[in-house]
């Protein structure tokens, strides 16, 4: 009769317990499960193993959508193309598509026209017409995320300065996108579930509306009848404020043009001469203003003599 005189048992298990919980396995990893048995009968060594069990991790399907804009953004009646930043991620497991809708809350001060979706093509952050494309929906691989705009156009029409709207974009998965945490599709050799978002996700981001407008008004004198070599080109910019409100920073900047050069120690601020150094850099002119309001003036003059 042989005895057993000992019996090591080595278990390679990984387990999948929770499908919600596996967002950090890969969608359709196989999770592979094989037992080992070793023993001895008498001085001899054996082992054997089991069958293998093959299991494949089921898909998550969670997004988050966030407002990048801390403060409303600050617009104008009747303007075009004025953007709201998001950032959409895919914290699923998974590659998904996310089908874009825009959204508006109804109850804000004003309504948009022409309400759109762009993604931010180069990824700099900043919405460029010229550049990032109009999009209806976007693929996103498991952990990763892009920059969206909600781009639209300012109402014309008397509206009170501060007045508010909010507006935004939904992004739902259009594998599942139920809206509700736990719904399962099959997928044939896995399922996808939605997440504790229930596949769909979305946020507001504000426009202000303000109607403080800026107005810039640029004249030149000549010092002769006549232009031609050695004339003075004396160049006077207004910048003047309308509507109500403020505005913050006020910078004016100009250009020395081609065939002219600056005349020294020309620049002036509401008549008063300011000094060249901070003020000319090459061919660019920049005098700050600083903050102005409701019906204030600042006029900026600078000449130029033709070569």
């Amino acid at each position: 009769m042989f005895k057993l005189a000992k019996i090591i048992i080595l278990f390679t298990l990984l387990l999948l317990s929770n499908i919600l919980l596996a967002k950090g396995v890969p969608a359709g990893t196989q999770i592979v499960n094989v037992a080992e048995l070793t023993y001895k009968v008498g001085t001899s060594d054996f082992n054997t193993t089991s069958n293998t069990l093959v299991d494949v991790v089921d898909q998550v399907l969670d997004l988050e959508i966030i407002c990048q804009d801390s403060n409303p953004v600050i617009v104008q009646s009747g303007k075009s193309q004025r953007a709201l930043t998001f950032r959409v991620s895919n914290i699923g497991n998974g590659t998904d598509k996310f089908a874009l809708t825009q959204e508006t809350n109804s109850t804000s001060d004003f309504t948009v026209n022409n309400p759109s979706i762009y993604i931010d093509t180069n990824a700099n952050g900043v919405f460029d017409t010229a550049v990032d494309q109009q999009i209806n929906d976007i693929n996103l691989t498991a952990d990763t995320n892009a920059t969206l705009f909600f781009v639209s156009d300012m109402p014309s029409g008397n509206f009170a300065s501060g007045s508010q709207s909010a507006n935004g974009i939904e992004a739902r998965s259009t594998i599942s996108g139920s809206g509700i945490p736990g719904t399962a599709i099959d997928l044939g050799s896995y399922f996808a579930v939605d997440g504790i978002r229930g596949g769909v996700d979305s946020d507001l981001c504000v426009y202000e509306l303000s109607t403080v407008n800026v107005v810039l008004d640029k004249s030149a004198t000549l010092s002769s009848d006549k232009l031609f070599t050695g004339t003075i080109i004396h160049y006077k910019i207004e910048v003047k404020v309308e509507g109500s409100g403020s505005v913050d920073n006020v910078v004016v900047k100009d250009t020395i043009p081609t065939g002219t050069s600056y005349v020294t120690n020309s620049i002036k601020l509401d008549s008063v001469s300011l000094s060249d150094n901070g003020h000319i850099s090459g061919t660019f002119i920049m005098v700050p203003v600083g903050n102005m309001t409701q019906s204030d003036v600042h006029t900026v003059e600078f000449d130029v003599k033709v070569y």
